[in-house]
């Protein structure tokens, strides 16, 4: 099908293109031009294109229906997203635009043919047909998923594109730039009030923009808003979730000068005015899906915004006189009007009316159009009387229809379940709208510029009334100018066309039609949710935005029910389909560092994220850190130990909470004495160990895992909420830094740095001593072994840390000392056989299971452990996940997380294994069934490709089984 080029108009003043600013972009293997300020479509249509994308079920041709901001017909892969809105996505120089949910091409697509068996496929035919015989289900499961769904995932996509986010609080928040919501905005204004406009279209105006006799207005509207400083303007923003305390949430999309692609935007507001204006409910005729095909907006839109003559002969179904001007207009650049169909009898503008007569358009009055007729497009329309006697049949290449106005009302409808059916002005509105929300404008029914204008000033003095500064005399006048003016209209009750057709479509995002939906009826799915789900209407990509308000209309006239008993379905957040990488913001690398930061990286320290910080895990390109290791085991080496968690616990009853908390007997620590212990969840499962310092009666101080620094506070209060304990607890985590300096000459440097007496017998493995360092920092020292060698764990207020470093660096350099990261000490405290919590330990892993047991103390009496009576119950379980060593002899180096097997079972998996420069061999630990843990044990260890690795179970430690490197 060959497509042919549409000339723009250019001297339209309410055009939003510049026609001297070419875009090239690239469609199905050509080059086309478009404008700047087109969208995808516009760009598409002025170029010929009239089939956009096959619809989701029959393959049917799906063409540009609206350019309203629901709209979703023309999904379209851009630059390799798929499913991209092109009737709102602004077009970009050098896009690559691609039609989806086609087999072929747009005009001739192999999955066509499946719209002849729409016959075979009634109101969830998928449920009733597919399940028997279940042996047949799983390949009908198989065939169903392959042909469903739009757009194309490619696993390797890598989004293009910045992505930001924003937080804003404000006092009064306004959904719709239009006419009603600028005025809104400037009557909080006039009260010295902050403001945010969100309005959806790249441009403020609302439905005034793109009509010639109002442009002049929203232009002046427009320019005395934007003088104001008080108000914040986010235009091409998209409103898409309402949530409790008036929080406001929606994306941006930014063009080529912005700092952004989209950007998530969250408000805060003391009150909301909701003006977001109507849009139109699709009329319900045969084959109403047909290109060509388009609503009163679009074909509007497409002369005054975007220069763009829909068609050359043109037919009107309308019911509102938006449809009479549109009319008009386009008969005024040359379009054809063959005729205007217009559902009502009365009503209409007579001006409108008079200007109809005058350039000979023919009017019928209570006529509507039955069936559109064409193949791949339109070519003609069969109009019918409302009661079906009288047919007309009329050749033509564009039909704008249209049933009515309907409000915009997608965040009622997510907020508002107390809805109702006006009967005057046709439309569903809330009982009662929510507190601190203030609606205005065409969405209460009001048609009049002047009342439309009132509406929404006397929307904004309502919200500024509920910022405390509006008063009532305001209020009162608003009210009364408004109450003077034109009040709202009568809004078409028209449903459907009068004549039957098996192509009636209700939802265009889901092939649903009027037959589906009566066939639900028929089978109890009567009321509109559920008929929602069986049919599958509205659960499309749009949520059924717009075609919504037809489904209970149809169902209460099928039914011969009060239209009052049936209502809109609920709407559910995103109302617009957004962007994961929207959602997750610029996605900043945001840790914690040490106080040693910037030493550790003169130093040559390379980084990694480990939870929330970064830390120093090695310090060459040599990641075995085999120099990391031997100057610890050899001589004498450093490490950064700040992220530990570092808690004060002290109070009459602090002894009792951390027998609560902890396995240990708490009152057997010695003053200036540290004890190692750990904690349970309730299941008896291992979450966290530590050591425990009595520095006074009361009085103590105590570590955890890095992971556990930030959870440790509430552990304590949850689990001593009803014992009225008197105890405090203080996170010094961030207070204090630490250094751990370890090796066999770790006391040789230490000593040089204090006064203090630190020699074995006054300083004992597991002794605890406050002292100075160089006469002057006050430090807490723990002597604890974690490496396996000689260490003095040093806690160092934190603004001294960097001193502290220096000058155990300088007291090092005669035995050569080395700082090492991560990475060494893991494989230090692996020959050591000292487990890491969520490393050798997992989910289901008990104390007991680690041969940890022995930390547990039974006999508590007035603290009972967390986890006791798990801790209780599965001390003797057998058949369980257990922790043992192995060595490998030859030089095989299984990976962390390899399976363990047994005759081809699974018997466990490998913790940590590293090669031991001590040992001379590859150590490691692993979580086994317990039947493996037999101490010359042969195990397999599977690898990829189906490799073998065996090891010998071994008994731990593999380093100074002894421990008498950490106790001289």
């Amino acid at each position: 099908m060959k497509n042919k080029t549409t000339c723009r108009l250019n001297q339209l003043p309410t055009l939003k293109i510049n026609p001297n600013k070419s875009l090239s972009f690239f469609y199905q293997g050509q080059t086309f031009q478009g404008l700047f300020g087109d969208t995808i479509a516009t760009a598409l249509y002025a170029n010929g294109v009239r089939i956009f994308s096959r619809s989701i079920k029959y393959h049917r041709v799906r063409g540009l229906y609206s350019l309203d901001t629901q709209a979703g017909q023309c999904l379209m892969e851009v630059d390799g997203v798929p499913n991209v809105r092109a009737e709102n996505t602004l077009l970009q120089d050098g896009m690559v635009v691609a039609p989806q949910n086609i087999k072929g091409s747009p005009d001739w697509d192999w999955f066509g043919f499946l719209g002849l068996f729409s016959w075979a496929m009634p109101a969830g035919f998928y449920y009733r047909n597919f399940h028997k015989p279940y042996k047949l289900w799983p390949f009908f499961i198989d065939q169903i998923r392959k042909i469903a769904g739009i757009g194309v995932i490619k696993p390797d996509f890598k989004m293009p594109g910045k992505f930001d986010e924003q937080y804003i609080n404000t006092d009064v928040c306004i959904i719709g730039g239009g006419p009603s919501g600028i005025n809104a905005a400037l009557a909080a204004v006039s009260q010295g009030l902050k403001v945010v406009i969100l309005e959806s279209k790249p441009w403020l105006g609302g439905f005034y923009d793109y009509r010639i006799s109002h442009f002049t207005k929203a232009q002046e509207l427009v320019k005395q808003l934007s003088q104001n400083k008080q108000v914040r303007i986010f235009c091409h923003t998209f409103f898409n979730g309402f949530f409790n305390g008036n929080n406001i949430t929606a994306f941006q999309k930014g063009n080529k000068t912005d700092s952004f692609t989209e950007r998530y935007i969250e408000v805060r507001a003391k009150s909301i005015v909701i003006a977001t204006g109507c849009q139109e409910r699709p009329l319900i005729f045969d084959n109403n899906d047909l290109p060509g095909i388009m609503q009163i907006n679009c074909a509007h839109r497409l002369l005054h915004t975007y220069g763009i003559l829909p068609g050359e002969r043109a037919v009107f179904s309308v019911s509102h006189d938006l449809g009479l001007e549109s009319a008009l207009d386009l008969n005024a650049q040359g379009v054809k009007i063959l005729t205007i169909a217009d559902s009502r009898f009365d009503g209409q503008n007579p001006q409108l009316i008079a200007q109809l007569e005058k350039e000979n358009i023919p009017f019928l009055r209570g006529w509507v159009a039955a069936k559109a007729i064409g193949h791949k497009k339109i070519r003609g329309v069969r109009l019918s009387s409302l009661e079906g006697a009288k047919q007309h049949e009329l050749d033509c290449d564009l039909l704008v229809a249209s049933a009515g106005l309907t409000p915009a009302s997608a965040l009622y409808l997510a907020s508002s379940d107390n809805l109702y059916f006006d009967f005057h002005t046709g439309f569903y509105l809330p009982k009662k709208f929510p507190k601190l929300l203030h609606p205005a404008g065409r969405l209460l029914g009001f048609n009049d510029p002047s009342s439309i204008e009132a509406s929404g000033y006397l929307a904004g003095l309502k919200a500024a009334q509920d910022c405390g500064v509006a008063n009532d005399k305001q209020l009162q006048e608003a009210f009364e100018k408004l109450n003077t003016l034109p009040g709202t209209i009568t809004g078409s009750k028209l449903i459907q066309a009068p004549l039957k057709g098996s192509h009636k479509f209700v939802c265009l995002d889901e092939d649903v039609t009027v037959t589906h939906i009566e066939q639900g009826c028929d089978m109890g799915f009567d009321t509109p949710e559920i008929n929602k789900r069986f049919t599958a209407a509205g659960t499309g990509h749009t949520q059924g935005a717009i075609p919504g308000h037809n489904l209970p209309l149809l169902m209460a006239q099928y039914n011969a029910a009060p239209i009052e008993n049936f209502l809109p379905t609920k709407v559910r957040s995103p109302l617009i389909p957004t962007l994961l990488s929207t959602y997750a913001g610029r996605n900043h690398d945001m840790f914690k560092i040490t106080p040693v930061d910037g030493l550790l990286q003169k130093a040559g320290a390379i980084f990694r994220r480990i939870g929330v910080w970064k830390r120093a895990r090695y310090f060459s390109d040599d990641f075995s850190c085999q120099k990391e290791i031997e100057s610890v085991r050899n001589g004498v080496g450093l490490i950064d130990v700040s992220t530990l968690g570092k808690f004060r616990i002290f109070g009459p009853d602090a002894q009792k909470a951390l027998d609560r908390i902890y396995v240990g007997n708490m009152s057997q620590i010695s003053t200036k004495k540290a004890k190692y212990s750990a904690m349970c969840n309730e299941d008896g499962c291992l979450i966290d160990d530590g050591v425990i310092v009595k520095c006074n009666d009361n009085d103590y101080y105590f570590t955890t895992s890095t992971a556990r620094a930030s959870a440790t506070n509430e552990w304590f209060r949850y689990h001593t909420r009803y014992d009225n304990w008197d105890y405090h607890i203080v996170n010094l985590t961030d207070t204090y830094g630490a250094i751990n300096i370890a090796g066999p000459n770790a006391r040789k440097v230490l000593q040089k740095l204090t006064d203090a007496d630190i020699s074995n017998d006054a300083f004992p493995y597991l002794g605890y001593r406050e002292f100075l360092l160089n006469h002057s920092v006050p430090v807490r020292v723990m002597r604890l072994g974690f490496v396996g060698e000689l260490s003095y764990e040093i806690h160092i207020p934190a603004s001294m840390m960097e001193s502290v470093w220096e000058w155990i660096i300088d007291a090092g350099s005669e035995f050569n000392i080395q700082p090492f990261g991560v990475e060494a000490q893991n494989a230090l405290r692996l020959e050591k056989g000292h487990i890491i919590i969520g490393q050798e330990s997992e989910i289901r892993t008990t104390l007991h299971d680690l041969g940890l047991g022995v930390l547990w103390y039974k006999n508590k009496s007035d603290a009972k452990t967390v986890g006791y009576f798990a801790l209780k119950d599965t001390e003797h379980q057998k058949d369980r996940f257990k922790l043992c060593g192995f060595e490998i002899e030859d030089l095989e180096h299984p990976k962390d997380g390899s399976i363990i097997v047994e005759q081809n079972e699974i018997k466990g998996y490998v913790c940590t294994a590293r090669y031991s420069f001590a040992l001379k061999k590859e150590i490691g630990l692993s979580l086994v069934k317990s039947d493996l843990t037999i101490h010359g044990k042969h195990i397999e260890i599977f690898q990829e490709g189906g490799k073998r690795i065996f090891a010998t179970v071994v008994p731990l430690p593999f380093y100074d089984p002894k421990g008498l490197k950490l106790r001289n």
